[in-house]
């Protein structure tokens, strides 16, 4: 029992912590993403109509293109604002004027690479920590390093690079998350053994 708490403190005290990276708290922190973005999917349903049932893709101009009222602004409201708006917009055309949105498919996505199982574009679709990004990847290769796994991230026009130790969580003790914003890369280190 004292030589597994030993053990405990030893790797505690040998696994850096974000803290002893000096990363910011702020860097820390997912941002919050409520809003509709350009080239996410969205999807209608129609409770009067449901002919006009559809998938859409919202435009680069930000729009998506309705029957009956046409083009109408998605990119920067939240998907309840736009669901609002829609059913509020349809009252004179439709019996039942409520319209369901719902987010198919986020544009915003994530992109692990090196000593992966799977690497590749995770997409972004809720709040998701740089460990479990990796775990969408398919875990840790057998050739990992989970004490080098770095997140870079652009931030006002400059590349950025976050180092992690993610052997700690994997060990099982108390690690800060490291949440991710759209568009990181995660890049996992092999070892070098």
């Amino acid at each position: 029992m004292l030589m597994a708490a030993v053990a405990g403190l030893a790797a505690t005290a040998c696994a850096p912590s974000p803290e002893m990276y000096n990363i910011p708290a702020e860097a820390l922190v997912a941002t919050p993403r409520n809003a509709l973005a350009i080239g996410d999917v969205v999807r209608l349903s129609y409770a009067g109509a449901p002919e006009f049932n559809q998938t859409q893709k919202v435009q680069p101009d930000g729009r998506i293109s309705l029957p009956r009222v046409g083009s109408v602004t998605a990119s920067g409201r939240s998907v309840t604002a736009l669901q609002d708006s829609l059913t509020a917009m349809y009252k004179p055309h439709l019996n039942d004027s409520t319209v369901m949105v719902s987010l198919e498919q986020p544009a915003a996505a994530v992109y692990v690479s090196g000593a992966v199982n799977q690497p590749g574009k995770v997409p972004l679709d809720r709040s998701l920590t740089a460990l479990e990004a990796v775990m969408e990847a398919g875990g840790f290769s057998p050739i990992a390093n989970p004490k080098q796994v770095f997140v870079l991230r652009t931030e006002g026009g400059r590349q950025k690079r976050y180092p992690l130790n993610m052997e700690q969580a994997l060990a099982g003790f108390e690690t800060r998350a490291f949440y991710l914003r759209p568009y990181d890369v995660i890049w996992v280190k092999k070892s070098n053994w």
